[in-house]
């Protein structure tokens, strides 16, 4: 730490982009804002560059590399990135050095240790880790002993990490909500596009990025069955990625090109939740996604499936992380139900491929929900209370700056 003992330690931020539509880059940008907004001299380092960013006032800098997907591309960069990190950090009299994703976490404990550092590091794990490849499991399981503290987004990732890596140094801190702010947002109008979506009802919104991760083919799928029983429900997907077309293809397959709707990414979510009448989320695995407690901060309902992890955690959070349970498990707040197996997408409608077990579910949870709309009572009003106070901004900021003593 500084030798002042009246001055608060300088604090550096590192991840891989800033970019509008990450998790761990929003809780980057946020922790932060709020660091700088206490009055600490806080630093965010990226090292790529992004054309839209997370709102962000403290110190800002970019290595601006040219985004390299493989990690072929990537190993030449490695010691050059130590070095500059390194660099960085004893130029500006860093104290204390947060890490957010994998990349970045390993870059910065590699510095920690080949430079001998005595900077506080904190690294966070933001996704399933079961969900890693054999090379990150490896280097994950070497360098995070070596942290001052490994912070999981839920318990259940952190319960991976005590029980598949014996791991002591851990914690959790969950993501927050900004309640403010979502106030603020909701109101805001629809563009002209999409300004249809307010009158439409029933209206499903599902939000994330079109890849494997999320598995809004099943989503799809089952939405066929869906307008069965809802002939004038429609489906709106929020999201980018490398999954578009495929998912395009799929929906003209399924005959529902005028019923499901993927409209791109949007800066703001919050005024298309705010017309929906139920939130969808089909994940195959997850870290905590900040997309259901969105959606449960304007008053949605959920449908999920109970992926590892966050789902669970926030729409059932009395029930434990490792509790057996029948599904569709039903709370006041939404509906749980069973994650697919690990299968390869399915990119063929159901008239050729009949909707699989969990897809038939997901369909069914959907249909009821929308026609039993038990989710508007007092209970659900109270467990938006509930959600404000467990995930208030401030309360988790408070525990990211708790770490700095």
């Amino acid at each position: 730490m500084n030798e002042a003992t009246d001055t608060k330690p300088k604090v550096l931020i590192i991840t891989g982009v800033l970019w509008i539509g990450g998790g761990a880059e929003k809780a980057a940008a946020n922790l932060g804002n709020y660091l700088t907004d206490q009055g600490y001299e806080t630093h965010l380092l990226t090292f790529y560059e992004a054309a839209q960013k997370f709102p962000y006032h403290g110190i800002y800098h970019t290595f601006d590399e040219g985004a390299k997907k493989s990690w072929l591309h990537k190993l030449p960069r490695i010691p050059l990135r130590v070095w500059k990190i390194n660099r960085y950090a004893r130029h500006h009299q860093i104290d204390v050095v947060y890490a957010f994703l994998e990349e970045a976490s390993f870059y910065t404990l590699v510095a920690k240790r080949l430079f001998f550092w005595r900077r506080k590091v904190i690294v966070s794990v933001r996704n399933n880790t079961n969900r890693l490849g054999r090379l990150f499991r490896f280097v994950s399981r070497v360098l995070y002993p070596h942290a001052d503290v490994v912070v999981a987004v839920t318990r259940a990732i952190e319960h991976q990490l005590q029980s598949n890596w014996q791991l002591t140094n851990t914690t959790t801190i969950y993501n927050s909500l900004d309640m403010p702010y979502v106030e603020e947002r909701v109101g805001e109008a629809l563009p002209p596009e999409h300004q249809w979506l307010a009158e439409h009802t029933p209206l499903v919104i599902s939000i994330g990025r079109l890849i494997q991760q999320k598995g809004q083919w099943h989503l799809i799928r089952a939405f066929s069955a869906v307008r069965e029983a809802h002939p004038t429900a429609k489906l709106v997907i929020i999201g980018e990625g490398e999954y578009r077309a495929r998912l395009e293809q799929l929906v003209a397959a399924c005959e529902l090109t005028d019923v499901v709707h993927l409209i791109g990414k949007h800066p703001n979510v919050y005024q298309f939740l705010a017309s929906a009448d139920l939130f969808a989320f089909s994940s195959l695995w997850e870290g905590m996604p900040n997309t259901v407690l969105e959606a449960l901060s304007v008053g949605l309902p959920i449908v999920s499936t109970d992926c590892v992890s966050g789902p669970r955690e926030i729409i059932a959070p009395d029930v434990g992380i490792l509790e057996a349970i029948a599904y569709p498990h039903e709370t006041p707040f939404g509906v749980l139900i069973k994650a697919p197996e690990n299968l390869p997408p399915i990119w063929q409608p159901p008239a050729d491929i009949p909707l699989i077990p969990e897809e038939q579910q997901l369909a069914e949870a959907l249909s009821d929900v929308l026609e039993r709309r038990w989710f508007r009572g007092p209970e659900h009003t109270e467990y938006r209370r509930r959600i404000a106070d467990a995930f208030d901004k401030t309360t988790i900021m408070q525990q990211w700056e708790d770490l700095l003593s």
